[in-house]
């Protein structure tokens, strides 16, 4: 009967046991509400945000055309080449046409003839006024002149006048003619609309040149004001709408590495190219010395500035494949707030969204915290 003896004694043991593992299993419950998490929080109100960017700019000619003929001829003379610095209305070059001489020629001639059948038409009228006013004079005495005398007068008078009308519109249109014929001779000396630089030739003495579709060939010569420039930098949709005009930027050329120069923003489009979702703005640039080159690539430095808009601490914002959000913390309860992205400057955001100035955000939220989760703010 001694078998029996072991068994309470196995019980006794494992009673202690059993009491031990409840009492650490209260244990740890508590532990784990003690270190709950708690999250900072900020206040949002709308500042302003300020930084600078470098974008690729273009600088190029503040005034550039090509020059193609408006009269078809022989080009008699050429006065400039590649390169040349030019005036305005300096001549470039000349055109033989013999048939445009010849017709201003004639419409001279034309309207010399008007002027004379003008003056001829006048003597005329005024003669036949004047013997109107004479016979309606001498028609006051009764019987001295017949009313057949009298309405023959009058008629002839108005004949002359309207002659002499005639004469005048005749006169305008010669004149008008000459002028045509002038101008058109005129083309025949081609000159400079503005200073600038020749930056390519393409006609010979002896060429022959016309005007007939001229706009599908090479042109004459090209012009280029390279003295003043244009730095023309497409701004980013991100940044378009800020106002950048009166802003200083810094730029440097490939063609003169090392060194920085410095322009004024004087001009913005307004509104982004369709092409490259880009606004265009521009800078003037003096360069008397001929130092830059017209076409020459830029890097340029842009400051900008944005006043009273929402930013925020980039932690603050959460990215994820569903959504951009941050956490505003409403009665200890979490509330996600979709919002967009504007622009980032190194630990700062700007965001659009529904916000409101004052609102209490999550400093550093999880990204699968949900809305009417119930958080803890950490004492400040």
């Amino acid at each position: 009967m001694k078998i029996n003896k072991p068994y309470p004694l196995l019980l006794i043991c494992a009673i202690p046991w059993l009491h031990f593992s409840c009492g650490s299993g209260d244990s740890g419950g508590t532990t784990a509400q003690e270190t709950e998490e708690r999250f900072e929080v900020f206040t949002l109100k709308k500042s302003t945000l300020a930084g600078n960017f470098s974008l690729p700019g273009e600088l190029k000619p503040f005034e550039a055309v090509n020059i193609y003929p408006k009269a078809s001829g022989f080009v008699r003379k050429v006065n400039v080449d590649r390169g040349s610095r030019v005036k305005k209305n300096e001549v470039l070059a000349e055109i033989d046409a013999p048939e445009i001489v010849a017709e201003m020629a004639a419409a001279k001639a034309g309207s010399q003839a008007a002027e004379g059948e003008v003056l001829k038409q006048k003597a005329l009228w005024e003669t036949s006024k004047d013997h109107y006013e004479r016979m309606l004079k001498t028609s006051q005495t009764p019987g001295a002149i017949s009313q057949g005398d009298m309405l023959q007068v009058s008629n002839k008078m108005r004949e002359d006048s309207s002659l002499y009308v005639a004469a005048q519109s005749q006169l305008e249109a010669s004149r008008s003619l000459l002028r045509a014929s002038e101008q058109m001779a005129a083309y025949l000396t081609i000159r400079a609309p503005f200073d600038g630089v020749i930056t390519e030739r393409n006609v010979h003495t002896g060429t022959f040149i016309s005007q007939q579709g001229s706009e599908n060939k090479e042109p004459m010569f090209r012009l280029e004001m390279t003295q003043k420039l244009r730095l023309e930098i497409p701004v980013p949709e991100a940044f378009a709408g800020l106002d950048f005009q009166g802003d200083s930027v810094n730029f440097e050329v490939n063609t003169r590495p090392g060194t920085m120069h410095k322009a004024v923003i004087t001009r913005q489009a307004g509104g982004l190219r369709p092409q490259t979702r880009t606004e265009m703005i521009e800078a003037d640039i003096v360069n008397q010395d001929l130092s830059l080159l017209g076409g020459s690539f830029a890097q340029v430095n842009l400051n900008y500035h944005k006043e009273n808009t929402y930013i925020i601490p980039t932690s603050a914002l959460v990215s994820n494949l569903e959504d951009r959000f941050v956490v505003r913390v409403v009665e200890k309860q979490a509330e996600r707030v979709s919002v967009r992205r504007g622009l980032l400057y190194k630990d700062e955001v700007e965001v659009f969204g529904n916000l409101r100035e004052g609102d209490q955000l999550l400093l550093s939220p999880p990204d699968n915290i949900q809305t009417g989760q119930t958080v803890q703010i950490s004492a400040p």
